[in-house]
């Protein structure tokens, strides 16, 4: 994938903890359905084609059934389930999850990974941020491993290395300051 080339529309991101007012009166095939947004905008009408799609996306992640459901009433696992079902209304080139697994249970993982697998089969980048390197070396085939600088690149059983992690390690419990923060050089 050309990343010089991509554009707003073509990223989708999935932060580590939504913000999501799990409160407000929404239901499962509202949330999933705002996967449309860059297609509908805010005023767009779904129709019986789009409704299709998010019904697909629910179905997809195990959800069929809860589409009336408030997402006030889901477990953690059913509200990622949701989430990522909006993600694949997105059709989107690069996928961003930061911790996608944390907090489920190990049926949701499987079933999300799935997901993943997916993507990674329809030739979408999927780059996800995970600290439990056995799920990372059981379903990702490459690995970049980071620890305020790049420790190793590459595929996953060669940059998951005991030395790899080792070096990781030693430049985390190093870092007594404030997190680096990146910036642009003026040049």
């Amino acid at each position: 994938m050309a990343f010089g080339s991509l554009s707003r529309k073509d990223i989708a991101y999935l932060p580590q903890q939504s913000d999501i007012d799990r409160t407000f009166p929404l239901s499962v095939v509202d949330l999933v359905a705002m996967g449309l947004w860059s297609e509908i905008g805010p005023f767009g009408r779904i129709g019986k084609e789009r409704r299709a799609r998010v019904d697909a996306a629910i179905a997809a992640v195990g959800l069929t059934g809860f589409e009336s459901r408030p997402i006030g009433s889901l477990s953690g696992g059913q509200m990622q389930r949701t989430l990522f079902a909006r993600l694949l209304l997105q059709d989107v080139r690069l996928v961003l999850l930061d911790e996608p697994f944390n907090a489920i249970d190990a049926r949701t993982m499987a079933d999300l990974i799935g997901v993943v697998r997916r993507w990674h089969g329809e030739g979408r980048t999927v780059l996800a941020v995970l600290h439990d390197l056995e799920t990372v070396r059981a379903h990702f085939p490459d690995t970049l491993v980071l620890a305020r600088e790049l420790i190793a690149h590459g595929p996953t059983e060669l940059a998951l290395t005991a030395e790899n992690q080792f070096r990781a390690r030693q430049m985390c419990e190093a870092c007594a300051g404030p997190p680096h923060v990146c910036g642009r050089s003026a040049a």
